[in-house]
């Protein structure tokens, strides 16, 4: 696989330059394409800094409960787990998991681990796409087929273009009747007779 060279860097902690869009999350990317002066941080930094934020709340309620102040309602609960089915207390929850009712709220942990996943999961996807597209591309040119060739090489360059800019591709001519050379109206005659 060929390194590229990307154009964001890292205003987090890592400070890395030169990265490829795919290290940034999609809102990030969006977030610079509406201001380009606008710093941005890697979804490692991101990551790192809510694992940082999750603990320093969890030592925060240990500490409240620890002085008596936490004692109420919300700390006391014991609440079960929909993911791992542990029976845990309310302060192991997001108020947003607890919120969702005893059949769906999941514990903390749960949902950084579904989280990382769900990221490793994408990326593994993008890996086999990107490989797949290159043993296209192989097989097109053993073919000898200008149109396959010219096909598999479009589609290994957009998924490459992908990884380094954050940005999808978009097909371009497709769509439903538009108004075009071929259309009937705005002809001279008015309409159809």
């Amino acid at each position: 696989m060929s390194q590229w060279a990307g154009s964001f860097d890292c205003a987090g902690e890592c400070h890395r330059k030169r990265l490829v869009g795919s290290e940034f999350s999609k809102a990030m990317l969006e977030k610079r394409r509406k201001d380009a002066s606008l710093p941005i941080r890697c979804k490692s930094c991101v990551e790192e800094a809510a694992v940082r934020e999750r603990e320093q709340a969890a030592k925060r309620q240990a500490e409240r409960i620890a002085e008596g102040a936490g004692g109420d309602k919300f700390c006391q609960d014991q609440h079960t787990c929909s993911a791992c089915e542990i029976v845990l207390p309310a302060s192991a929850f997001n108020r947003t998991q607890l919120s969702k009712g005893t059949e769906k709220q999941r514990c903390q942990q749960c949902v950084g681990r579904s989280e990382q996943e769900a990221s490793a999961a994408v990326e593994e996807r993008q890996k086999v796409a990107l490989a797949d597209a290159k043993a296209a591309l192989r097989r097109a040119e053993a073919s000898g087929s200008v149109v396959e060739k010219l096909t598999a090489s479009a589609t290994h360059a957009a998924l490459e273009a992908e990884r380094v800019t954050g940005l999808k591709p978009v097909i371009l001519g497709r769509g439903g009747r538009g108004r075009g050379r071929g259309s009937w109206r705005g002809r001279a005659g008015g309409g159809r007779s």
